[in-house]
C-alpha cells in the first residue's frame, strides 16, 4: 500500500473529537476486553498514522494525533502501569485483562522516530510532550528490563532506550500560556547516559544470548524475525551511537541468515519448526519485502481454508484472535477491512552473501539441524519440491509450530502439514512433545503440563490447573486444495496431496487410562489424522491427574516411496519415562503430568 493511500484511508477514519482514527478491534481472547469488531481506536495505529503524517509534512494533523497519545499514556511513576499505554483508547492499561507492557516499547520507539526524523516540524509544546512521552516509555522500558531471551521486545526496547538517551536533550523554552499536560523539562529528570547504556548492554546480552545458545530464543518466527529486522532498521535511522549500531548490524545480519537458514524455495515458506507465528503461510507483506531485500522470487502462497487473522493487520503486533469460546474464525463478516500500513521504516537489504540463500537449497536433500537454546533444538530436512521441521522438546501453544511441513502440488504451491493438540477448539499451551527426527521421517510423543494456562501459556491458567475439558484431540492435519486423508489399515493412514503423501503411523492412544484409536478425518480444505482423547459434556478435569499415552510417527514420502512397515512401539521404564520407539528413532515423554515450568 502506498504512503498517500494508507493515510487516506485513515483520514476518513479519523475522529477529531479524540484525536485519533478508528478500526474494528481485534484481540487474541486476552489483554483486551473490548468485543471483536467494536469502533475502536488503537494507540499503536495512532503512532504509526502520525509517522505517516510527518512523512508528507502534515504537522498540524501529526500534532494532534500526538497529543492524544500523549494524554493516554500513565505518566505516574509510582503506578503499576507507569510509561505503558492501552491497545485502545477506550481501555486504559488499569483495565486489560492484564495490561500489556510492550506498549511502552511499541509505542516507545515510534515516537523516537517522530523526534529523531522529523522533529523539526513539530510544534514546540507538541514536541516537548512527546519529549516527556519517550522519557516515561523509556523509563517503563528500563525498569522492566526484560529478559535478552524475548527477543523482539529486548531489541525494540534496546533501541527505545538508546534512542531516547540521545534524542532528550534541552529544547527551546515554552512560549507563554496555559502549559498543558506532561510538558516537564525532560532533561531535569533524564540521564542520558544511563539509558544510552542500558541501550547498549541490552543489545550485547541480546548477542550473547544468541551466540551462548545458538540461535534466538524466539525463533525462525516469520512475524517477529520481520520485527525484530525492522527494529534493527529503525536503530540505524535514529540512533548515531557507534558502539549501538555495529552491534545493531551484527544482529541484522545474524537475523537474516537465521531467516535465510529455513527458507525453501520451492515452497516459498520457512520451514518448521517455528517459535511464534500467526500463519501457517507466509503473508504478502513479508513476502513483498524479503523479494525486495533479496533479489529472490518470493511470492506468497494464496491461502486456502479460513486462515487466522493476525493482530499485526490492525496495527499491532500481538496474538491472532480466537473468540473465548475457541472457534478459530474471521472477523465479523460485516467489520470494515483492516488497514495495513506501507513501510514507515526505510528497509536496508539483505547482506549478500546471505540473499543468494533465498534462491536455492545449498543442496538436495539438505537438512539442518539447530540449537535454539538449552531447552530446544530444531531440525528440518528439505527436498526441491517439500520441507518438514521440528523442535525436540516443545509446548503446542497457537503461536507455536513444533512440527510443521509443506510440499508443492500442481494444485497448490504449499500444501501445509502440521501436528497440534487441541482442547475445545483451540491449540493448548499445557500441551507438549518430544520429537526425533532424521531427514523426512519424525517419531512425535505428547503428553500433558499443569500450572499452565490454556490458550496462553501464563494469562489464563486455570485456578488449580482444572480446565474445563470437553473435546481434546491430538492431530496430524493437512491443509491446502487437493488434500486427502485415508486410512491404509492397522493403525497406518496417508494424508495425500499430489504425488506426495505424509505416512502418519500410530499407536492407540491412552488418556485417563481410556484406550483411543486414531481415524482418518476429511473436512473442506483440510485432511485430519486424529485421535480424540476425549469428547462429552463438558468436565472440570485436574490436570496434575491427566496422565496420557501418545505418539505417533510420521514420514514425508516422495513419488514412488512405499511406507515402512514396522510399528510404533512405547514401554515404561523405570524413571517414569515412557520409552518411544520407531524404525530407529527413539524418544522418551514423561509417563506423569509434568509442571509446565520444569
Amino acid at each position: 500500500m502506498r504512503l498517500e493511500e494508507y493515510v487516506a484511508q485513515l483520514d476518513a477514519r479519523y475522529d477529531a473529537d479524540v484525536r485519533m482514527p478508528w478500526s474494528p478491534a481485534t484481540g487474541p481472547g486476552y489483554h483486551t476486553r473490548v468485543p471483536e469488531g467494536a469502533r475502536a481506536h488503537q494507540t499503536k495505529q495512532a503512532a504509526d498514522y502520525a509517522i505517516a503524517l510527518l512523512r508528507l509534512g502534515r504537522a498540524d494533523r501529526a500534532g494532534e494525533v500526538l497529543n492524544a497519545l500523549a494524554d493516554l499514556q500513565v505518566t505516574d511513576p509510582l503506578s503499576a502501569h507507569y510509561g505503558i499505554w492501552g491497545w485502545f483508547m477506550e481501555e486504559p492499561p488499569e483495565q486489560m485483562s492484564p495490561a500489556d507492557w510492550n506498549w511502552a516499547d511499541f509505542i516507545g520507539v515510534r515516537l523516537a522516530q517522530v523526534l529523531a526524523v522529523h522533529g523539526r516540524l513539530l510544534d514546540p509544546r507538541v514536541r516537548r510532550r512527546v519529549r516527556a512521552a519517550l522519557h516515561h516509555a523509556a523509563m517503563s522500558v528500563f525498569r522492566r528490563n526484560v529478559d535478552p531471551g524475548y527477543t523482539n521486545i529486548a531489541v525494540m526496547g534496546a533501541v527505545t532506550a538508546a534512542a531516547a538517551g540521545q534524542l532528550l536533550h534541552p529544547g527551546p523554552p515554552l512560549a507563554p500560556g496555559p502549559t498543558p499536560r506532561d510538558v516537564d523539562d525532560v532533561p531535569e529528570f533524564v540521564d542520558g547516559g544511563l539509558l544510552l547504556d542500558f541501550g547498549r548492554r541490552r543489545l550485547r546480552a541480546v548477542l550473547a544470548l544468541h551466540d551462548e545458545a545458538g540461535g534466538f530464543t524466539e525463533y525462525n518466527s516469520p512475524a517477529y524475525g520481520r520485527v525484530v529486522l525492522e527494529e534493527l532498521e529503525r536503530a540505524a535511522l535514529i540512533v548515531t551511537d557507534p558502539a549501538f549500531r555495529a552491534v545493531a548490524e551484527q544482529l541484522r545480519e545474524l537475523t537474516w541468515a537465521a531467516l535465510a537458514e529455513r527458507f525453501h524455495p520451492g515452497t516459498g515458506q520457512l520451514a518448521g519448526p517455528m517459535s511464534r507465528a500467526y500463519h501457517d503461510r507466509i503473508q504478502p507483506d513479508l513476502a513483498a519485502y524479503l523479494r525486495a531485500q533479496t533479489g529472490a522470487p518470493v511470492v506468497a502462497a494464496e491461502q486456502t481454508g479460513a486462515p487466522i487473522v493476525a493482530a499485526e493487520q490492525a496495527g499491532r503486533a500481538a496474538e491472532p484472535h480466537v473468540p473465548r469460546e475457541g472457534s478459530l474464525q474471521e472477523r465479523p463478516p460485516q467489520a470494515p477491512p483492516l488497514v495495513v500500513p506501507p513501510l514507515l521504516v526505510p528497509p536496508l537489504p539483505c547482506p549478500r552473501s546471505i540473499a543468494e540463500r533465498f534462491r536455492a537449497l545449498p543442496s538436495v536433500p539438505y537438512q539442518v539441524r539447530t540449537r535454539f537454546s538449552s531447552d530446544t533444538t530444531g531440525t528440518s530436512w528439505f527436498a526441491e519440491d517439500a520441507c518438514l521441521g521440528s523442535a525436540d522438546e516443545e509446548f503446542a501453544w497457537v503461536q507455536r509450530r513444533p512440527l510443521l511441513g509443506y510440499w508443492r502440488t500442481p494444485d497448490d504451491p504449499a500444501v501445509v502439514l502440521r501436528a497440534r493438540m487441541s482442547l475445545n477448539g483451540h491449540d493448548l499451551s499445557a500441551a507438549w512433545c518430544r520429537q526425533h527426527q532424521e531427514g523426512p521421517r519424525v517419531l512425535s510423543a505428547w503428553w500433558l503440563s499443569y500450572d499452565s494456562g490454556d490458550f496462553h501459556p501464563v494469562l489464563d491458567r486455570p485456578a488449580g490447573s482444572v480446565f474445563h475439558v470437553g473435546d481434546l484431540r491430538l492431530s496430524v492435519t493437512l491443509r491446502g486444495r487437493g488434500v486427502e486423508a485415508r486410512e491404509l489399515g492397522d493403525g497406518v493412514f496417508a494424508l495425500r496431496a499430489g504425488e506426495r503423501q505424509a505416512v502418519v503411523h500410530t499407536a492407540p492412544a491412552r488418556f485417563l487410562d481410556r484406550t483411543r484409536t486414531w481415524q482418518a478425518v476429511n473436512d473442506d480444505g483440510e485432511a485430519r489424522v486424529e485421535v480424540r482423547l476425549h469428547q462429552g459434556p463438558s468436565t472440570p478435569l485436574d490436570f496434575r491427574q491427566a496422565r496420557l499415552r501418545a505418539a505417533f510417527a510420521l514420514e514425508l514420502l516422495a513419488p514412488g516411496e512405499q511406507p515402512g512397515t514396522a510399528a510404533v512401539t512405547g514401554d515404561h521404564d523405570g524413571d517414569g519415562l515412557l520409552r518411544w520407539r520407531w524404525d530407529g528413532l527413539r524418544v522418551s515423554s514423561p509417563a506423569e503430568p509434568t509442571p509446565f515450568d520444569r
